[in-house]
């Protein structure tokens, strides 16, 4: 059994106790109404002195983007070098979505290369996305 932190809070309560022999784990167990086997792993293991953590049941935990993912989608499937910037303006004022625009953004880029293979375009055509910006000496000046 894994205890929340709250009970596993209470029943530090009883550690020092236990261990000056002032109460047996039988007594602790009346007083908790946990198992005595639940609570000498718990009180007489050094290692837990810091609350038990509960493992995965092999599912992820929901985000709040996955709510949004289809319109996502289909604003990529219309038009695959949508902007993130744009989307997430979308989102927030045609949908009244409020969602944060990096999590958009980490969609994208999970995204995106996927719909591309379903709509059949090459990456190389994805990178058309990033462009570099030259010009020719002197031509212009940057001021940081």
């Amino acid at each position: 059994m894994v205890l929340d932190p709250h009970r596993w809070l209470e029943l530090r309560r009883f550690r020092s106790l236990y261990e000056s022999g002032a109460m047996s784990l039988r007594e602790i167990a009346k007083e908790t109404g946990l198992n005595r086997r639940t609570l000498g792993k718990y009180l007489k293991d050094p290692a837990s002195v810091a609350p038990p953590k509960r493992e995965a049941a092999g599912q992820r935990p929901r985000r709040m983007v996955d709510e949004v993912a289809p319109l996502i989608d289909a604003m990529l499937r219309s038009e695959i070098l949508l902007k993130g910037r744009l989307i997430h303006e979308r989102l927030v004022q045609e949908y009244g979505v409020s969602i944060n625009y990096q999590r958009v953004k980490l969609y994208l880029q999970e995204a995106r290369p996927r719909i591309a293979e379903e709509l059949g375009i090459s990456p190389g055509e994805l990178a058309g996305l990033h462009r570099r910006f030259e010009v020719v000496p002197g031509a212009q000046a940057q001021v940081d």
